[in-house]
């Protein structure tokens, strides 16, 4: 056996623990999240553009890691739901499980930056990033398997903040705060339906879910600055 027959047999291996959607389920994953993918490149511009008006790198770099990482999570999950099943299917399968680690590293990056003060934003956001490399190796190599163990690391991720939650709450915005909390709370109910696989498009409402969360996040970063 050569060695492409070994990758495709494992790639194999790995789509067979896949989710399976029926024709119309897939049509309407790759429909939502293409409309996502639309709305993060205009998030992506408008708070590159916003960020551009405080003439600080730093807080253009943290706005536009938030606008790449929507873009990266959008992109990739209408493209796998886009594609035909065969191997490039499988492929961007690895490619779409592996952006929400970016996406949620990527969130907490402006906050981090501009919000939590205290020795504790250095810390959150070295872990995070790593995290997020790990989680990218992890589904490189099982994908589709230990959905519950994924799903349970996007929430610790997501839920990281509140080990610097004094410090910000005291010095953000009330605006964003509210923002913050209801994209959190908008991510964590879309899990639900994300496991719930008796519910016929669940996938498709978690992917509204993950948008709505998206757009929460995108008003509490826009209103940072």
């Amino acid at each position: 056996m050569n060695k492409k027959t070994k990758s495709n047999n494992s790639l194999n291996d790995i789509h067979k623990k896949a989710e399976n959607f029926s024709r119309g389920e897939e049509i309407a994953n790759f429909v939502s999240h293409t409309v996502g993918a639309g709305l993060a490149v205009l998030a992506f511009l408008i708070l590159t553009i916003r960020a551009s008006w405080t003439r600080d790198i730093g807080t253009v770099a943290s706005f536009m890691a938030f606008g790449f990482g929507l873009i990266v999570l959008y992109t990739m999950s209408s493209i796998y739901h886009g594609l035909n099943p065969g191997t490039a299917k499988m492929i961007f399968e690895i490619f779409d499980h592996s952006a929400i680690y970016i996406l949620i590293a990527s969130s907490y990056t402006p906050f981090l930056y501009l919000v939590v003060n205290s020795p504790m934003n250095k810390i959150i956001l070295a872990i995070q990033w790593t995290v997020c490399v790990l989680g990218i190796v992890f589904k490189v190599f099982f994908t589709g398997k230990f959905k519950m163990l994924s799903t349970l690391l996007y929430l610790i991720m997501g839920w990281m903040i509140v080990f610097a939650w004094n410090d910000l709450v005291s010095n953000i915005n009330r605006v964003s705060l509210i923002y913050l909390i209801a994209g959190g709370v908008l991510y964590s109910l879309g899990t639900i339906f994300y496991s719930w696989k008796i519910c016929k498009f669940n996938h498709m409402i978690w992917h509204i879910f993950v948008i709505l969360g998206s757009i929460a996040h995108f008003f509490a970063v826009y209103f940072l600055v």
